[in-house]
């Protein structure tokens, strides 16, 4: 593999017969990035998370909006083989790619499509979120601090998912992030994971009262 000419394909598992090809997408490629000429650095991304960041399936994160320096360190953790591997081409992303994809997706403000949430899983998530997430996932998730990612209006099977994998050892925790998760439940965590799919993307505008 070398440059750009690697190809998408859907995570293993995941049917689709449907291929995204360098030749479809060219057009858009300055729009999108810098880089060489005919080339389009996210051009492997867009059959799962789309031009605007959005995961097309319930099991793919959405990446609109996410700060551009955890994208790159997320995508030099699959590239390094420090992050467990769903989608085999994560891992050969090429380097010169990183930065370009990373600042593509940090720019989108594409609003994330709600997941349906239990309110009472809600309610309990939100009572843990205050006591165990909300020193680094800030403002229900929209801001965040020592790395966390912004977990506000993520796709709710994707959190779930996540949450457990750390549980299970399947993730590493990274800082602070095992003393958070200590004594919880499988219950308590997906209440969590109900809790942050139910915010929105962005906090609601307030209404501005009228001068009398």
């Amino acid at each position: 593999m070398n440059g750009r000419t690697w190809i998408s394909k859907a995570p293993e598992g995941h049917a689709s017969g449907h291929l995204v090809t360098l030749a479809l997408l060219i057009g858009s490629a300055g729009a999108v990035a810098q880089g060489a000429p005919g080339t389009n650095p996210i051009a492997n991304c867009i059959e799962c998370h789309g031009t605007n960041g959005l995961g097309g399936e319930p099991d793919f994160p959405h990446l609109n909006g996410m700060p551009e320096h955890l994208l790159k360190n997320m995508m030099d953790a699959f590239r390094d083989g420090k992050r467990p591997l769903k989608v085999r081409l994560h891992r050969e992303i090429p380097a010169d790619d990183v930065a370009p994809i990373a600042r593509h997706y940090a720019q989108q403000k594409a609003v994330r499509p709600k997941s349906p949430t239990q309110p009472g899983l809600v309610a309990r998530g939100e009572s843990l979120y205050q006591q165990r997430c909300a020193d680094c996932h800030l403002d229900n998730g929209r801001d965040s601090d020592k790395e966390a990612p912004l977990t506000a209006g993520q796709s709710l099977p994707y959190l779930v998912a996540q949450t457990l994998a750390y549980k299970n050892g399947e993730r590493k925790f990274p800082y602070l992030m095992d003393g958070a998760y200590r004594n919880l439940s499988d219950e308590d965590l997906t209440a969590i994971a109900h809790f942050f799919a139910a915010q929105d993307q962005l906090a609601p505008v307030q209404g501005r009262r009228r001068r009398r």
